[in-house]
């Protein structure tokens, strides 16, 4: 018998040490409320991302990890809660702790029905994406045509910066991304297919115009008349907020070769950085009549160590929703260099 005890006591000990901790919370906003569908993400010190969770309805989450010490932070696209995160949290094996998330008001400052994401929920919970075939264009290429609404990937892999672009990238979320340049009514994103808000594709069979809602300028000219990049040297090859994009069909896919981009516009609302070496390739299907699939890669060997490669879907709007207006001009400075004549 007191062999067989402590077989069974070393048995439960090796049990014990072999279950993982357990770190568990709720996310709430400033005002105490719930948060949703916000991504909870644990980082191991050498940056790694270990474990994700997305929070319940009423804002509960949960994360499995083993023995060490984590950055527990929380990853919020847009825009009525900011991100947060809590440093040097260490878990031991077997441990259970509590975790409870408080986000900050975000990018709009907490104003109630000013966040895409929440908005765009409502829409799929008014209609069903629709099914059936992906239809065809009159020349018999894909018809992109449609109002479009981007699918939040969590799992989406960071940039892949280097140094300087990283300090930068950290300062910029330190200070609650107050140079934002969105915020001064200038192009808020050098690639705005990535954004949250509706966009809507344009087709023709030598030109592909997109519009973008929330945005400046709001449109995009993809030309598809085989044309190239413009050189340094040509009267329309000067560096741009959006860069110039060509395109050209491999099958059923719409890819977009874009390139000329100044250094200006950021690649994320948290302040990615990057430089006028930045060269995008999109990927772009629809998979039926309600899905698209967009898979993007950015290079930049100013900014980046490696390609940064994202995919995600976008569902089709319902029918009666159209791109709204979209007019900036709070910033607006300049009558104070009119003259009159």
């Amino acid at each position: 018998m007191p062999f067989l005890s402590l077989a069974l006591a070393a048995l439960y000990c090796a049990a014990a040490w072999a279950q993982p901790a357990v770190v568990s919370g709720i996310v709430t906003g400033p005002d105490g409320s719930r948060v949703a569908d916000a991504v909870v993400q644990a980082s191991a010190p050498a940056g790694a991302v270990t474990a994700r969770a997305t929070s319940s309805a009423k804002g509960e989450y949960h994360l499995q990890l083993p023995e060490s010490t984590y950055t527990i932070s929380v990853i919020v696209p847009c825009c009525q809660y900011g991100g947060t995160r809590v440093d040097a949290v260490a878990v031991r094996r077997g441990q259970s702790r509590q975790l409870d998330l408080k986000l900050p008001w975000g990018a709009n400052l907490g104003a109630e029905g000013d966040d895409p994401i929440l908005l765009l929920n409502e829409f799929r919970e008014r209609a069903a994406v629709p099914a059936g075939p992906a239809p065809r264009a009159y020349d018999g290429k894909p018809d992109l045509s449609g109002i479009w609404i981007n699918v939040f990937n969590p799992n989406a892999p960071p940039p892949p910066l280097q140094p300087w672009a990283d300090q930068l990238h950290q300062k910029r979320i330190a200070d609650d991304s107050k140079d934002y340049p969105g915020g001064y009514c200038l192009p808020p994103n050098a690639a705005s297919i990535t954004r949250a808000f509706p966009y809507k594709f344009v087709q023709t069979p030598k030109l592909i115009v997109v519009l973008y809602e929330s945005d400046t300028p709001g449109i995009r000219q993809i030309f598809l008349d085989g044309r190239g990049h413009p050189k340094p040297t040509d009267a329309t090859g000067d560096p741009t907020w959006q860069g110039h994009s060509i395109g050209h069909w491999e099958g059923d896919t719409l890819v977009v070769d874009t390139a000329n981009y100044n250094d200006k516009a950021w690649l994320s609302l948290s302040g990615i950085p990057h430089t006028d070496k930045l060269h995008t390739v999109e990927r772009i299907r629809r998979l039926d009549l309600g899905h698209l699939e967009v898979e993007i890669t950015m290079d930049d060997s100013g900014a980046f160590t490696a390609p940064w490669k994202r995919t995600f879907t976008a569902t089709l709007a319902p029918p009666e929703e159209e791109i709204m207006d979209f007019i900036c001009n709070e910033n607006h400075r300049d009558p104070g260099h009119y003259r009159a004549n």
